[in-house]
């Protein structure tokens, strides 16, 4: 009798299966629930005969609205320019639109090109309409789009695979910043865990608001102290406190 093999993704590719919900994206990168659904849904026109704008990112299921792990990446180099600069979700979305028609790839910000003349395309499609439109100013925009290209990983064939996010605020302007958490859509169902381990970030801060401290989790689990907090403090956020 053959052995039945189980395969939580049906032989889909992880990284596009639809996963996340706005409520998980806006926590693992920071972004304030509001500001992400207009980024992923669009928003109000205020014209008051109900148009929305469209969306930057249009989720991997439209139906439910959950996004897939590529989403998130995407969604984690517009965060940057979106928060350090200003950008308008207009602009964002047609520099984006207009990556993806040059290149023909459903995921441009993420692609391996985005990380050479892809940046350097995408601030000249915003071009002027930056709040500051000087050369200095389209060069910072293009500096903070590489620092968030280099948080995310590729295999060796140049596939982004893992992103390390931030874990906190005091980093995004960083380019040391820690990399203790990766999310990485083939562990944990794409939940984010201590780096180099399947160790949920989240179950570490359930402990330990639960009374172990982090030298209990320290030893219990295998990893470094600074690993421990880290995580801990990673999902202080999600639960309504202050990082």
């Amino acid at each position: 009798m053959t052995k039945k093999v189980f395969k939580p993704y049906a032989g889909r590719d992880p990284r596009e299966v639809p996963t996340y919900t706005a409520v998980d994206a806006g926590h693992y990168l920071w972004l304030p629930h509001r500001t992400l659904q207009s980024w992923v849904y669009g928003y109000s026109t205020g014209s008051g005969d109900g148009r929305k704008k469209k969306a930057a990112i249009i989720p991997a299921d439209p139906e439910t609205g959950l996004l897939s792990f590529a989403d998130l990446m995407e969604l984690h180099v517009l965060a940057a320019i979106r928060r350090e600069h200003g950008v308008t979700l207009q602009r964002a979305r047609d520099a984006r639109d207009y990556l993806q028609q040059t290149w023909g790839r459903a995921h441009p910000l993420i692609d391996e090109e985005m990380e050479t003349d892809g940046k350097y395309l995408f601030v000249k499609r915003i071009g002027g309409h930056l709040v500051n439109a000087s050369k200095s100013g389209q060069l910072a925009i293009t500096e903070v789009i590489g620092e968030r290209l280099k948080r995310i990983v590729r295999d060796t064939s140049g596939v982004a695979t893992r992103l390390h996010p931030f874990t906190n605020k005091a980093h995004f302007e960083q380019s040391d910043a820690p990399r203790l958490v990766s999310i990485d859509p083939r562990l944990v169902f794409g939940r984010p865990v201590v780096s180099g381990s399947r160790v949920p970030t989240g179950e570490l801060a359930e402990r330990f608001w639960a009374g172990d401290s982090p030298t209990v989790l320290r030893d219990e689990y295998g990893r470094s102290e600074e690993e421990v907090v880290e995580a801990i403090r990673y999902e202080w956020w999600r639960a309504g406190a202050a990082a």
